[in-house]
């Protein structure tokens, strides 16, 4: 797995979120820049809609208790009306960057994991969504902790 590098990824609380609570309810929006390789972790009660871009190339994520505790479960967008570029290239690149978009999110978050420990055990999973059955897949992505 690529190394994340810290000095590249900006986060940004909002609304009622602050860095340690709470965990239900919190949700994660992952962007970046082309051109700087900077990683921007938005952390709210919403989703950033506002950093969404034409490109479509954000990752939506979220704390939600399931019947097995706490998970992280969150959201691509392969393929659909308004989304730029080739749907096999967008699933490669989903799949090949997730681990860095997870590393970006456990790091920006850390004084949350920090402040909860048992947290590092949960689950992410990610749907990935498209119109095509070959590309329109939820992934597992193991423990979030695994991207510390």
């Amino acid at each position: 797995m690529r190394q994340l590098n810290p000095e590249k990824v900006f986060a940004q609380y909002r609304d009622i979120i602050n860095p340690y609570e709470p965990v239900v309810g919190r949700k994660y929006t992952v962007t970046h820049s082309d051109a700087t390789a900077d990683l921007f972790v938005f952390i709210a009660s919403s989703f950033a809609e506002d950093q969404v871009t034409r490109m479509h190339d954000d990752v939506k994520i979220g704390w939600e208790q399931t019947d097995r505790g706490l998970a992280l479960i969150g959201s691509v967008i392969v393929d659909g009306e308004d989304v730029q570029g080739n749907p096999n290239n967008r699933n490669r690149i989903f799949l090949t960057e997730m681990p860095i978009a997870l590393q970006a999110l456990r790091h920006a978050d850390r004084f949350l994991f920090d402040n909860n420990p048992a947290i590092d055990r949960a689950s992410v999973l990610i749907h990935f969504i498209s119109s095509d059955p070959s590309y329109d897949k939820t992934y597992t992505f193991g423990e979030i902790g695994y991207y510390k």
